[in-house]
């Protein structure tokens, strides 16, 4: 039986990608939703449910990618298996987008002009969902085609803005950041006709409860219905955002009010209260030994699963300012963001929870 190799997508540059995808050895095993959002130019597309079905020529090496390289090595594995040459793409797209598309252009419409009149607001120390607010009630107070310009300092607004354009059909003529924040210039377009556009695969989930029962239904929720083929996202907010901590406590040194949270807050998720019978932390320690006894898998090993399945995890930066909670805490695969980019992902389902 052979085994697979693996190499980080970013070893290889695009153009050397670009080859392996011309000549038919350049695999994406996402689904096809995914592909058609982004994918390497050439590669063929097999999801790695269809795994069993790959029939190709094995004199050639296959080099698999996915959006970040679990689902890869299934494949690798697999194929491998089979007696094909394969290179699991550790990293997958999602390492070579950040590496090879520019994302603070790509929602941008360089075809529009600035225009040298338009009013300037700066929402700077404004926490999500401020400065999205107040951009859409200014945006009511200007003329179709006439601009405004932002500055804003809360981290998770560049993808808020994006999703909030693209849901309101508004342009993003210019969006950058630099040490003095993020600065964007909206143009006003005829209102869009707005849609109910479900799809039968979206789940989204609203994790704001920071009790240890709680975070366990809503992960194994949000594994099962990945399992089940649904693309699913959870928004971790205010004390839900203890469920991301890092297994391992991560001393960092706190001032003020965020030090008060601190002593106050759970330090990993495993110590997480529960909602009834918690019994000054006894009812934890029961809970996670009946738990062991069942074969229940823990949060963190629930959390695993939701990584591996690729389910998004978003961290709202709002809650993590106001609660002195920093990135360094946090798992490493969280993605960061306001209620802009939470409510973009609600458009594609039809099944959203609170808890």
């Amino acid at each position: 039986m052979k085994q697979y190799s693996e190499k980080h997508i970013n070893e290889l540059n695009k153009v050397e990608l670009g080859n392996l995808a011309r000549q038919g050895q350049l695999i994406d095993v996402r689904t096809e939703e995914e592909y058609t959002l982004g994918y390497i130019k050439g590669a063929i597309l097999h999801p790695v449910e269809n795994i069993e079905s790959f029939d190709m020529d094995k004199s050639k090496t296959y080099y698999i990618y996915c959006k970040s390289g679990n689902r890869s090595a299934k494949a690798s594995q697999y194929l491998a298996e089979q007696d094909y040459n394969v290179v699991n793409l550790n990293g997958g797209y999602k390492a070579y987008e950040e590496k090879n598309v520019s994302h603070d252009k790509q929602e941008e419409n360089t075809n529009v002009e600035i225009k040298a009149e338009r009013q300037q607001f700066n929402y700077s120390g404004l926490q999500c969902p401020g400065p999205i607010v107040n951009i859409s009630k200014e945006v009511k107070n200007i003329e179709i085609g006439e601009q405004i310009e932002v500055t804003v300092t809360d981290p998770g607004f560049i993808s808020d803005i994006k999703s909030w354009v693209k849901q309101t059909g508004h342009t993003l003529v210019k969006l950058n950041e630099s040490n003095n924040g993020i600065n964007a210039i909206i143009q006003k377009e005829k209102p869009k006709d707005l849609q109910v556009n479900h799809t039968a695969k979206g789940t989204t989930i609203v994790l704001f409860s920071g009790e240890l029962d709680k975070a366990v239904a809503a992960m194994i929720i949000a594994n099962g219905a990945r399992a089940a083929g649904r693309d699913v996202t959870i928004f971790f907010t205010f004390w839900g955002l203890n469920a991301l901590k890092k297994e391992q406590k991560v001393n960092i040194k706190k001032k003020g009010i965020a030090k008060m949270f601190d002593s106050m807050l759970p330090k990993t998720p495993l110590r997480m209260p529960l909602s009834k019978m918690n019994m000054f932390g006894l009812g934890n320690i029961m809970m996670r030994y009946v738990m062991k006894k069942k074969k229940v898998d823990s949060l963190p090993s629930l959390i695993n699963q939701a990584i591996e399945q690729d389910i998004k995890l978003i961290a709202c930066t709002m809650s993590m300012d106001v609660m002195g909670i920093q990135k360094e805490e946090l798992r490493d695969e969280v993605e960061y963001g306001g209620v802009g980019t939470y409510i973009g992902d609600t458009e594609n389902a039809n099944h959203n929870l609170f808890i």
